[in-house]
């Protein structure tokens, strides 16, 4: 699926790259030849997760009828990792309260038979490979220190990646990455605290305005979110754009030689809820996680999670910010 995509969009990419600005910088250093693709280029690195939102599962927590639904979550849940597995791609699993709520109330002996006795969460992430990374709305009196927390409890925290969040400071639903820069204190439980220092998924309410960038970079501050920071302590990645087209269209652009070969280019892939909750996994392993795995097959992108993503970027490509924003790439020296 991709390959027709590449080929589709290298001859846009190409045109399109010629009419964009020269980006600022200096003359970059490549990485090593064992650190590039086939062609010689470093590949875009790919993420692919799942946000499971806080009225899921549906119900009022403790009810038998939550419960069945928990169980129904549970089973899908445990599919889809089952197919990521099955083809070697890395799946990154970011949920909300409402889950995690419901795992320490419903993870019993029954609850875990079909898993070997392992609660799911530690089922997912050490039989099946998933990462475990904390989501939050910070609605329903829980935030993301919270959520940290539950996942303490479950026996999968440790991750520092902020999940999701409104990034424009000048949207009511603005959530403050930037308080993040210190550790902060629980909504639902106040003793805890956490320090996220890794921004995935900057979007916008309901996803209808999100910005379009490609890069690692260290946010200023909240009005100059977009520029890097060198001694920020806080780190954000790119999503780009409509999913396997959107990582065709950075993949021809790689393959068009105007990237400089010290660039990390970033994409994120969602694998919804709502495509395996009722009908299983299926249709999203043929769609989506197979033809990832082809293409990497290919050389051209690498499948990671956001924490091993930011952990490659400063040893294979010297934390040096690349931002691509769909028409211009900005290199900072």
């Amino acid at each position: 699926m991709i390959p027709i995509l590449v080929a589709a969009l290298a001859a846009l990419a190409a045109s399109s790259c010629s009419e964009r600005p020269a980006a600022t910088a200096a003359a970059p250093t490549a990485p090593s030849p064992t650190e590039t693709s086939a062609a010689g280029r470093p590949p875009v690195f790919v993420v692919a997760f799942t946000h499971i939102e806080d009225n899921t599962p549906a119900g009022v927590l403790g009810a038998a009828a939550t419960r069945a639904a928990y169980a129904n979550v549970r089973s899908a849940l445990v599919d889809l990792a089952q197919r990521t597995s099955r083809n070697g791609v890395p799946w990154s699993l970011q949920p909300d309260w409402k889950l995690l709520e419901a795992a320490l109330l419903y993870e019993d002996a029954a609850m875990t038979a079909n898993t070997g006795g392992v609660t799911l969460l530690r089922y997912l992430r050490d039989t099946l490979g998933a990462r475990i990374d904390p989501h939050s709305h910070e609605n329903g009196g829980y935030n993301y220190p919270d959520v940290a927390y539950l996942l303490d409890r479950l026996g999968v925290g440790g991750s520092t990646v902020i999940g999701g969040h409104i990034w424009d400071p000048a949207l009511p639903q603005f959530q403050g990455w930037d308080r993040f820069r210190a550790p902060v204190a629980g909504l639902h439980y106040p003793s805890a605290a956490w320090r996220g220092d890794i921004l995935m998924g900057s979007g916008t309410p309901n996803h209808v305005n999100d910005p379009v960038v490609s890069g690692v970079w260290r946010p200023r501050d909240r009005s100059r979110y977009f520029e890097d920071d060198p001694s920020g302590n806080i780190t954000a990645i790119g999503a780009f754009r409509n999913g396997l087209a959107g990582i065709a269209e950075l993949v021809a652009l790689n393959a068009s030689g105007r990237v400089p070969p010290s660039c990390l280019l970033t994409a994120s892939i969602h694998l919804p809820p709502r495509d395996f909750l009722a009908a299983g996994g299926g249709a999203l392993e043929n769609t989506i996680i197979a033809p990832l795995a082809a293409e990497r097959a290919r050389g051209t992108i690498e499948l990671t999670d956001f924490t091993t993503l930011v952990s490659t970027w400063r040893q294979r490509f010297g934390a040096r910010a690349c931002v691509f924003d769909g028409q211009r790439l900005t290199i900072v020296p």
